[in-house]
């Protein structure tokens, strides 16, 4: 417990400085736009007792089950989401759940290290190690916090998977851990998880241990049909969102290169990945740990020790091929992210290798040399690869040079740290720490953009109190992080969700192809300026009136400078930095019938957000389409009429014939494949109780036979 705690109080420490350097330093880009609001609307939902399915009024944001990251089936986010509805400071709370997060990664490193034979006082330097990654400190803990949760989930996992398959231990972990890692709902810590069982499994044939075999094949069943569950949805919903492609290839955005890992052991070193911030990324992505170079010291191993390292090492060079393999694969973007992955595999190598070798802390002078050496060859390249950044990487090179010499160089015919191996892993904790206050101090923030939006909910919920409900922002609000007073006129994103009112500019993975290229809109809710004039050109059936809007929020500015009429039936409020159009007679928000053909009479008896219920009380003779404020996601069905092409490409429309005049027609939401997600599930389940119920019936009958060793022994 004691190398436990050091650990993790190594960890907290790495995270206060952060937060002393950046106090938002956990509240970030994406964290501020999506995961925050997301946490507040799921919450909303929770607290009035609804798992919600669909919400027509955020439109191409509200489709959630196919979304995926919103870890609807989560408990976890489940706790994470009510959270954020018991304080009123967004960053602070934001930043205790990122550093309970890395708390968590640490202790799945811990144990994973532990459980692959390594020695407490080495296992904590895994734990330490696994959370300091570039990809986890600069993207994922700041900005993309599913990547956080399920590179901790996957260490949990991976640990729980061990125990089982390798000593019998229970599996009620692994099913734990591995459906709170599905749920998530982000794939990439997924993929890592098939590769694991998938190399498990090849391990257990290659042994020939069945029965540890059969234990991999039961986990895997478990895992493959969870994932059936939470991502059929989203495969099926994808041919009308721009995530539809299917083409691999290599554009250079977030993967990296050989050049990139080279430097990977400098704590200050940056990289030529290419992504938002443009063709050099700005800080240490590409950062693995600074004990790279000090694998000379535990090398060469025994036959017996490498054979016990297969797994890491497979895992280890997967995520590699990956991260340096094409950037697009489908659907599948972005491959640095999976560089915790990879982390995590050299903390947990380097830690079981550092047990095995009983010279660790008194290694030969040749070996300190070469591992200097390479400390030093890894600095010269990262200045090669940046020479503005040569003072920044001379530091941490020195530093990094003279902790090791301090650690293993003898000095005055002593060495300083060196008499075990427990002090030798203490002070390379301490010396992590060290190593890391150039990073901390040069790279304050992430990358990722900092939209300078307000920490206090309540003063964004605020936002929506003179806004009817029914809302849309038009023009730049990327603009707004300019002037953050702005924020008292509009939110951008998943932020309007504190509101607790429909928004049609929520943040979205998914944006409904025909929908985003009508209004110009991307996943955040940035639109065009020619989005104002779409809303209303329609004389006879504008836009607006189709998807049910109440408030029309223009961002000032960025073409968008004149002041813009009042359409007849609105009225336009002047403000700082907005005009803001108010729908004069409200309307019922978005989901309902919008309108109907000429002729065609209907009446709503009953809605809810997956299901419209309406009598259709005439018809002319040639038929008529109802369209609905909803998008035209995958999945509607009807019990009368049919689903026609719908309205502007995207708006849900039913066609019904004369024959259908004077029935009750209700159209009904289930995600595409939920017979098949729904069976999914349950078999998942059985499976997990079946297998752990059989388990427990296991271990009783081996207590029994003991029990009855014992009486016959004693007679």
């Amino acid at each position: 417990m004691f190398w436990y705690l050091c650990s993790i109080a190594a960890v907290l420490v790495v995270c206060a400085m952060r937060i002393v350097r950046e106090p938002r330093f956990f509240f970030w880009d994406d964290t501020q736009l999506g995961a925050f609001g997301q946490w507040y609307g799921l919450g909303s939902r929770l607290l009035a007792g609804e798992i919600p399915l669909l919400s027509p009024g955020h439109w191409q944001g509200g489709n959630y089950l196919a979304e995926g990251q919103w870890g609807i089936w989560n408990p976890v986010t489940w706790i994470v989401a009510i959270g954020t509805h018991l304080i009123d400071g967004a960053t602070v709370y934001t930043t205790l759940v990122k550093i309970a997060f890395l708390v968590a990664l640490a202790t799945g490193a811990f144990l994973l290290a532990r459980e692959y034979g390594a020695s407490p006082w080495w296992a904590a330097v895994a734990g330490f190690t696994a959370t300091m990654g570039g990809q986890t400190i600069f993207m994922d803990a700041p900005s993309w916090v599913t990547g956080l949760q399920n590179v901790a989930l996957f260490a949990l996992c991976w640990w729980a998977l061990k125990r089982h398959v390798s000593r019998g231990a229970s599996p009620f972990p692994f099913f734990v851990f591995a459906y709170l890692l599905v749920t998530f709902g982000y794939v990439f810590g997924v993929i890592e998880l098939a590769v694991l069982l998938l190399l498990f499994l090849v391990a257990s044939r290659w042994e020939g241990a069945w029965v540890s075999a059969r234990r991999v094949l039961v986990l895997g069943a478990f895992s493959g049909l969870l994932t059936v569950f939470v991502y059929l949805p989203g495969l099926l919903t994808s041919p009308v969102t721009t995530r539809s492609g299917s083409q691999i290839l290599n554009d250079q955005f977030l993967n990296m290169d050989l050049g990139d890992l080279a430097t990977s052991s400098i704590t200050t070193a940056t990289s030529s990945v290419h992504g938002y911030w443009g063709d050099l990324v700005p800080v240490p992505l590409q950062y693995v740990t600074w004990l790279l170079p000090l694998f000379v010291l535990v090398l060469p191993a025994t036959a017996r020790v490498l054979r016990s390292l297969v797994i890491p090492a497979g895992i280890l060079v997967v995520t590699l091929a990956f991260v340096l393999g094409p950037s697009v694969l489908g659907p599948i973007r972005y491959p640095a992210r999976m560089m915790p992955y990879a982390v995590l595999c050299v903390a947990i190598i380097f830690a079981v290798l550092a047990s095995r070798r009983r010279d660790v802390h008194r290694p030969s002078r040749a070996r300190v040399q070469w591992a200097m050496g390479l400390t030093a060859l890894a600095g010269w390249l990262a200045w090669a690869a940046q020479p503005s950044s040569w003072a920044w990487v001379l530091l941490a090179t020195a530093l990094q040079i003279a902790i090791i010499a301090a650690l293993f160089l003898p000095w005055r015919g002593r060495v300083l740290v060196a008499a075990s191996p427990q002090r030798v892993a203490a002070s390379i904790l301490i010396g992590s720490l060290v190593v890391l206050a150039p990073q901390v101090a040069r790279y304050a923030s992430s990358p990722l953009g900092n939209f300078n939006v307000p920490s206090s909910v309540s003063a964004m919920q605020a936002v929506g109190d003179d806004i009817a409900e029914g809302v849309m922002a038009v023009g730049d609000v990327y603009s707004l992080q300019a002037h953050p007073e702005s924020y008292r006129e509009s939110l951008i994103a998943n932020l309007w969700y504190l509101t607790g009112e429909d928004a049609a500019s929520v943040y979205t993975v998914l944006p409904f192809t025909a929908f985003a290229e009508d209004l110009c809109i991307d996943l955040r809710g940035y639109t065009c300026p020619d989005a104002l004039d779409v809303l209303f050109r329609d004389r006879e059936h504008p836009l607006v009136d189709d998807m049910a809007l109440n408030s029309v929020v223009v961002i000032k500015g960025n073409g968008l400078e004149t002041r813009p009429d009042a359409p007849r039936g609105w009225t336009v409020e002047d403000r700082e930095f907005t005009w803001v159009l108010h729908r004069d007679v409200p309307v019922e928000t978005a989901g309902d019938v919008a309108r109907a053909s000429e002729g065609l009479l209907v009446e709503t008896i009953d809605r809810t957000d997956t299901s419209v219920t309406v009598s259709i009380d005439s018809v002319p003779p040639e038929g008529g389409d109802i369209v609905f404020s909803r998008l035209a996601w995958p999945g509607y069905t009807t019990n009368a009429g049919s689903i026609a092409d719908p309205e502007r490409g995207y708006l849900l429309t039913v066609h019904v014939d004369a024959a259908d005049e004077g029935e009750t027609l209700t159209i009904q939401f289930r995600p595409p494949g939920w017979a098949v997600e729904v069976a999914s599930a349950i078999a998942a389940g059985l499976i997990g109780i079946g297998w752990s119920l059989s388990w427990v019936a296991g271990r009783r009958r081996a207590a029994q036979r003991g029990s009855m060793w014992e009486a016959s022994t004693a007679r």
